[in-house]
């Protein structure tokens, strides 16, 4: 049995032909076999039933009962409710904010309501400019579930279809991972709609509504606004919900990622801001992830203000043959965008209370006049980087925290093995040393990782471009370490908000990695060991046979992560969580605190008061 995706340009061209002769050769040689689920003809008593649950107990490979015909495709239904929304950061953060929803039809008065009281009776109306949008839904049947061919190649290397099945036989490691068959995807316009509010008040609690007054309005969120440089403030940071359009009937990972969310805005209980490193979803031409995500997301995002950095899926296309789709992130997030640079995401930044936050886009690695060596990061956003945040120096930032998708440093193969990467390595560390970034943001990597404070050093010297900056450190009274005014740069991944996971690949020995990761055959005992070195907290928490042969688990993992950071003036503090227990099973989720350390800036101030106080 052969799975996995066909060209769809080429499968187009020969599906007519393709299905004569498979239904002549079916007619003559063989007997009709039905499907045993979904939408299609019911199965007939000659054909055994297929026991999803008891195969997928006892290991069996996935082997679905196929139906001849395919079975009817269901409309993709209109929905005019406002969804998909997102409030996001765009702007003046003490007066202004972004919003985006869907509608299936065009609304031409859509528009934004803000309010102080929630009561809406003092509401600020802000106008939103609608885009006509192709999005691309994937086929199903009236039952909801999704609708596979299995193909084949034939002897002339043409693509044959065998049969088709829908998920609700689906099961099986192989299946979760992605081994499934032929979907197709059907286009349909809707209008994606921007807003933004602008002369809010600082430091103020707003509520919001969007839709219009034509049509329907949502129910209400909230957002909050900065205030004055040095006041306390806190956010939560989470990455790679990425969930599988194969897997959402199977085993939904939507559900996991809303549910990650909801665990860190209820842990750290008055956060500012959500930030997300990106990989949204798995598949960005498959709408229906958007869709599950953002719905299963919708009340924890509209909780607070959503920060969003693009990940290397968020532009994927279903047929990886296929150019990425540059604007589908854009589309679903009213973020910033920076020299008109839209290329799978956008690069931005802003400031919160006194804190510059860039947002840095890794899937710069188009090849062009401003990126002839395909590197992740391109000159013109490089060069933005530098004057950016010498900008924010000047200006009085005492904080400078980078986000991005594609990790420096990690405990997992990404940050080390990817070319795009690995071309802007060198040049982007000795930046962000010479620019003194206080805490790098990252994802990609499915693992906990978390750096000691690292200085550059060139590539001639290492192959890490780091070294571990001696930091004198101290235990404050609220037991917490904080290094004290470190030159460098803290790098902090925290693993997942989804199913799927990374092994902590250095820690397993020389010969796992070259096994499971061929192309880091480079390195050596002593190359492993000093990148381990560089890390103060890490490993993955998931426990899976999978790890045993394989860098990547099933998209089973029950173990999900995320960090709260607290700034108050001088001080910042990080806290590392898990989350474990399984959704299906309705275990209870436990929400465990595995890593914590501070930054001071004010240390020599505070030595100097109390030596004053003291005299």
């Amino acid at each position: 049995m052969h799975f996995g995706l066909l060209n769809k340009k080429r499968f187009t061209a020969v599906f007519i032909a393709t299905m004569i002769f498979a239904m002549i050769g079916s007619l003559l040689l063989n007997p009709v076999v039905f499907a045993a689920g979904g939408g299609g003809p019911a199965v007939p008593d000659s054909v055994p039933e297929l026991d999803v649950e008891e195969n997928s107990e006892d290991g069996s490979e996935f082997d679905p009962v196929l139906s001849e015909t395919k079975p009817d495709v269901a409309e993709v239904p209109v929905n005019n409710q406002p969804n998909r929304i997102i409030t996001t950061i765009n702007g003046d953060t003490s007066s202004e904010m972004g919003f985006s929803w869907y509608t299936s039809d065009l609304f031409e008065d859509a528009k934004v309501w803000v309010s102080k009281t929630g009561e809406f009776d003092d509401a600020l109306e802000f106008d939103a400019e609608a885009k006509e949008v192709a999005s691309s839904y994937g086929e199903r049947d009236e039952n909801g579930n999704y609708i596979f061919a299995e193909v084949e190649e034939d002897a002339e290397g043409e693509p044959v279809i065998n049969g088709y099945y829908t998920d609700a036989q689906a099961y099986g490691d192989e299946w979760m991972s992605g081994d499934h068959g032929h979907i197709e995807l059907t286009d349909v316009t809707e209008y994606s709609y921007k807003a933004k509010a602008e002369d809010l008040e600082p430091n103020t609690t707003y509520h919001y509504r969007v839709g219009s007054e034509s049509g329907e309005v949502s129910e209400s969120g909230q957002f909050k606004t900065s205030g004055e440089k040095g006041e306390p403030f806190k956010f939560v940071h989470y990455t790679d919900t990425q969930n599988a359009f194969w897997n959402e009937n199977v085993r939904n990972e939507a559900a996991y990622g809303a549910d990650t969310l909801k665990q860190a805005l209820e842990t750290a209980e008055d956060a500012d801001f959500t930030l997300h490193t990106g990989d949204v979803v798995e598949v960005a031409e498959v709408e229906d992830e958007w869709v599950d995500l953002y719905e299963q997301s919708r009340p924890y995002f509209m909780q607070a203000a959503m920060v969003v950095a693009p990940g290397n899926h968020d532009e994927n296309a279903l047929d990886d043959s296929d150019d990425p789709l540059t604007e589908k992130f854009n589309e679903h997030a009213n973020v910033p965008v920076t020299n008109e640079a839209v290329s799978g995401g956008s690069y931005y930044s802003f400031d919160y209370n006194g804190v510059h936050f860039v947002t840095l886009n890794t899937n710069d690695n188009k090849k062009s006049e401003d990126n002839p060596d395909e590197k992740a990061i391109g000159e013109e956003q490089m060069e933005w980087i530098r004057e950016d945040v010498e900008k924010a120096r000047k200006n009085g930032a005492e904080w400078i925290v980078l986000n991005y998708h594609k990790p420096l440093y990690s405990k997992s193969y990404h940050s080390l093995q990817d070319e795009d990467v690995q071309k802007v390595r060198e040049e982007l560390t000795a930046l962000i040393d010479e620019l003194d970034i206080d805490l790098a943001l990252q994802g990609h990597d499915h693992v906990i990782s978390r750096t000691h404070s690292l200085t550059h050093v060139p590539t001639e010297e290492n192959f890490s471009n780091a070294e571990v900056e001696d930091v004198k450190t101290q235990v404050g009274e609220n037991g917490v370490e904080y290094m004290e005014e470190p030159d460098g740069t803290v790098y902090v991944l925290p693993n997942t908000g989804g199913t799927k996971e990374y092994d902590d690949v250095y820690s397993k020995g020389l010969e796992h990695l070259h096994e499971v990761r061929p192309d880091l055959d480079w390195m050596s005992q002593e190359d492993m060991d000093h990148y381990n070195s560089l890390f103060g907290f890490g490993g993955q928490p998931q426990e899976t046979d999978a790890f045993e042969e394989s860098h990547s688990n099933n998209r089973d993992s029950s173990t999900q992560n995320f960090a709260v950071y607290e700034v108050d003036g001088g001080e910042m503090i990080v806290r590392m969580y898990q989350i474990s227990g399984d959704l299906e099973s309705d275990d209870e989720r436990t929400v465990e605190l595995i890593d914590e350390f501070g930054i001071s800036k004010d240390a020599e101030d505070k030595e100097a008061q109390e030596s004053d106080d003291a005299a």
